[in-house]
């Protein structure tokens, strides 16, 4: 190691100081990624409480006290109705997949993504914050509500609304974003 470090220092590359510290970092103990010390091997007082503690634990009856509690709404949620596409052998049936496919070339055909947007346009779908790149005309179309966003085998798609709702009538499941749709339509203001 010495060899290199004299060498580093003929060249110029590196001072006598920069040579000591680095020096100094490799005589250094090891220390965890949050820059705490290591901890040691051996058994010290804190040690000792805890298996007291663990030791107590293991004396007494368990009550429903001591069992860990769940979180309201975390319990036993009912499970998803059955889908009438797929039977008993998890494969979906030929109306299943004459329906995908047919959405997929309704999409391949429809479709205005742009490989060049620039632009991330954010949305919600569900608890979940999903983002896709637009260009300042889809994004103000968007808003507008003369767009929407489509998902199908795994990929976020761009589509006029009018296709949008097509989708939606041919299959109630498919998730389908109005991003710029109202809430609640009003009546005309005309």
């Amino acid at each position: 190691m010495s060899q290199l470090r004299d060498q580093l220092l003929k060249a110029g590359l590196v001072t006598e100081e920069q040579a000591k510290q680095a020096e100094e970092v490799q005589t250094r103990p090891p220390r965890a990624r949050d820059g705490r010390p290591p901890r040691g091997g051996g058994k010290g007082r804190a040690d000792n409480r805890k298996g007291g503690a663990a030791r107590a634990r293991k004396a007494r009856p368990q009550s429903d006290t001591d069992k860990p509690r769940r979180a309201p709404g975390r319990g036993a949620r009912p499970k998803p109705a059955a889908k009438p596409a797929r039977p008993d052998n998890g494969q979906p049936t030929p109306q299943a997949r004459a329906l995908k496919q047919e959405l997929r070339e309704l999409i391949a055909a429809q479709r205005v993504n742009q490989d060049q947007a620039e632009l991330p346009y954010h949305f919600q779908v569900g608890q979940t914050i999903k983002h896709l790149y637009v260009t300042e005309q889809q994004q103000t179309q968007l808003a507008e509500g003369q767009l929407c966003i489509a998902f199908l085998d795994g990929r976020r798609h761009l589509l006029p609304a009018a296709i949008g709702r097509d989708i939606l009538a041919r299959d109630a499941n498919r998730t389908v974003v109005f991003p710029g749709a109202p809430e609640a339509p009003g009546p005309d203001p005309a």
